[in-house]
């Protein structure tokens, strides 16, 4: 008898286990959204460094863009747990739509951290941030795989392709800015 009523729980935690690892183009999107909201923050910080606050924020910075890098890994885990199959045609296109928008806007942090160099150079900080990008770098690689291969072939394919080698542009030039 006690395991009928335990049934109900049983139930209820194989569902959940299986919600986190199902993956849609809602949560895909809600993901990348996440991701683009990070950046966003990230960016604003870095505009607003001064030699005045460059000892204070600089780690700030740093600490954002490892927050980005890991919440990019987790999505990249949760899309690659997922069933493998490829998305449909719309939610496809929802996908690329708020790919489009996380790269302009991480495309707008990375070139705010280029604008920064000068400024953590002096105060010694090119170091943890040259560490941050690399590890950037690395994770968007990793996810730009993972979610193409969710985007049937086509339009849809071609429009993320362009997106990741644009933001990959920027990546590496912000990389090479703090080498």
């Amino acid at each position: 008898m006690k395991f009928f009523s335990l049934l109900p729980a049983i139930a209820v935690a194989a569902l959940g286990a299986v919600s986190v690892v199902a993956q849609d183009a809602k949560s895909i999107v809600m993901g990348v959204e996440s991701v683009t909201t990070l950046s966003d923050s990230a960016r604003k910080t870095t505009v607003s460094l001064s030699v005045g606050n460059a000892v204070s924020e600089f780690p700030v910075i740093v600490k954002d863009i490892n927050k980005i890098v890991s919440t990019v890994g987790q999505l990249t885990t949760t899309i690659q747990k997922g069933s493998g199959k490829p998305l449909p045609e719309q939610g496809a296109k929802d996908v690329v739509a708020a790919l489009t928008t996380f790269v302009k806007v991480h495309q707008a942090l990375l070139n705010a951290i280029i604008g920064k160099h000068s400024l953590a150079s002096k105060f010694v900080f090119t170091a943890p941030i040259a560490a941050a990008l690399r590890a950037i770098e690395a994770g968007v690689d990793t996810f730009a795989f993972a979610l193409i291969d969710l985007i049937p072939t086509g339009e849809e394919t071609t429009a993320a392709n362009k997106q990741f080698a644009s933001l990959q542009v920027t990546i590496k030039a912000a990389v090479k800015e703090y080498k």
